[in-house]
């Protein structure tokens, strides 16, 4: 428990440091609670700081810090995420599964909300007490106990932000990228069966065969994204595949067996989609700016907008 303690100093400001100081800090005693119950979470997070999702034991993840909360509140100790992203990646739409403390005594094995959710544990309000202001716990839904964010997911969708510049070529002004060449790209990303070559072996036991439901280049604004949707993804997938994109926009030659992988800091974790509509139950309420010490760049302004802005839904 210590590391657990350890961490949770590091996400204080200053100032609750000192209060700290003078103010001993008191082990949080256990919530009391009537049962368990199985709910998902709706998260998200800017990843830029962190080493990705998955809990590590030699660095700051956003999943230590997820972990760190749930131990902290004593409402969990394990939780299970519908996808992954890596170091240097946002999430928007986040969902995870926890079984988790509960003041009902009965009727908590359902996919809709009723009047007795009005009298649960404020999920969010809690959680969001132990995390940093760039993670944030947006809401919380009523599943069925044996659903599981990772395994119920039937669909992952991520989006990849980019700027399209006018740049110099050879003497010639022009577009960075050719929107229409990238589109045309992206019709043969979704004919692809193996991903073998658009992927991190990271894993030996991994299997490359994917299929692609959505992939398409969208303009929002002065912005564009990559849309890209897939029961499934190999690791580094979407970053190696939007290379690719880059190499056919700017109409440059590439070794399919030597891809490389654009960088993580555009890319969000967008939406896990279920089976069954799930209904979170939000709260504005621990929301601050997260924008604080993000830098200008236009695409993460729009992904720190994106991700402030799914928050105050």
């Amino acid at each position: 428990m210590k590391n657990f303690y350890l961490q949770y100093l590091k996400t204080l400001s200053k100032d609750k440091l000192i209060y700290l100081i003078y103010n001993p800090y008191r082990k949080q005693k256990a919530i009391n609670h009537v049962s368990y119950r199985t709910i998902a979470l709706l998260i998200s997070y800017h990843g830029e700081k962190y080493r990705g999702l998955a809990e590590c034991k030699d660095g700051d993840s956003i999943g230590n810090r997820i972990k760190n909360a749930l131990l902290l509140s004593t409402l969990a100790d394990h939780i299970v995420y519908a996808g992954r992203t890596d170091k240097g990646v946002s999430a928007i739409g986040m969902v995870a599964s926890v079984k988790i403390k509960s003041l009902l005594r009965e009727n908590t094995s359902r996919y809709f909300l009723n009047d007795d959710d009005k009298h649960e544990f404020n999920y969010q309000a809690i959680l969001n007490n132990y995390l940093p202001e760039d993670i944030r716990v947006i809401g919380w839904a009523p599943v069925e106990d044996g659903f599981s964010a990772r395994f119920t997911c039937i669909k992952r969708k991520y989006r990849y932000y980019f700027t399209n510049p006018f740049v110099k070529i050879k003497n010639q002004i022009r577009l960075k990228y050719d929107i229409n060449k990238m589109e045309e790209m992206c019709q043969k990303i979704l004919t692809l069966k193996n991903f073998y070559n658009l992927s991190k072996h990271s894993d030996k036991s991994a299997r490359y065969n994917r299929t692609v439901d959505i992939c398409q280049i969208i303009k929002e604004g002065d912005l564009y994204y990559l849309d890209i949707q897939a029961k499934s993804f190999l690791h580094n997938m979407v970053r190696k595949i939007f290379w690719v994109l880059e190499m056919a926009g700017k109409d440059e030659n590439f070794d399919w067996e030597k891809i490389g992988t654009s960088d993580p800091q555009n890319l969000v974790f967008y939406e896990a989609v279920f089976p069954v509509n799930l209904c979170f139950l939000k709260s504005n309420n621990n929301i601050d700016a997260i924008t604080k010490d993000y830098n200008t760049c236009l695409a993460k302004q729009k992904i720190v907008k994106l991700i402030f802005e799914s928050q105050l839904k």
